[in-house]
């Protein structure tokens, strides 16, 4: 049986009405709140356990009651263990992904300039990766310090670009120009 990494406890069985019910009738000899205990209501279990079911009058009261107990107690499990009440398994959530730095940013850096013919801006990074403006402009120095890329100023718009020569494809592929 597989065990629940949460408390190392097996996983939770959905609960039965029949068997609440069954438990229910405990209440007919005098012990009370079973019923309750079963469903994970211990507080009022222990309540309705020592009052006799609070006089009898909330164990009368829950013979209504315990469908939509069972409803709900059947639906938390559901939730906890990270199925739709409908049976279908619940999509978990990712988390957004880390903002890159350092070595990991370089690289990725490098990637985007192989697709791109060798050629980026530090517009076309920032929207590609995710990455602090201040980070990326960091690793383009660290990649220009160590001859990797070289800024240069597109001649026709303005743009600072980054060259990296080793991925350019062909001379006539710089647009500067």
């Amino acid at each position: 049986m597989p065990m629940s990494s949460r408390y190392l406890l097996p996983p939770a069985e959905p609960k039965s009405v029949g068997t609440a019910y069954l438990l229910w009738a405990l209440g007919i000899f005098g012990i009370c709140g079973v019923h309750r205990f079963y469903l994970g209501k211990t507080g009022t279990g222990f309540l309705w356990f020592f009052t006799f079911g609070l006089l009898g009058i909330g164990q009368l009261i829950d013979l209504f009651l315990i469908p939509g107990m069972v409803e709900d107690y059947n639906f938390k499990l559901a939730v906890l263990q990270g199925i739709r009440p409908s049976g279908a398994p619940v999509k978990s959530v990712s988390a957004p992904p880390q903002p890159l730095k350092g070595q990991a940013l370089m690289r990725e850096i490098l990637r985007l300039a192989q697709q791109r013919q060798g050629i980026l801006t530090l517009s076309e990074i920032a929207i590609e990766l995710p990455a602090d403006f201040d980070e990326i402009e960091k690793a383009l120095r660290e990649l220009s310090r160590r001859g990797i890329a070289s800024p240069e100023n597109n001649l026709t718009t303005g743009a600072v670009e980054y060259h990296f020569p080793h991925l350019l494809r062909s001379p006539g592929d710089r647009r500067s120009l």
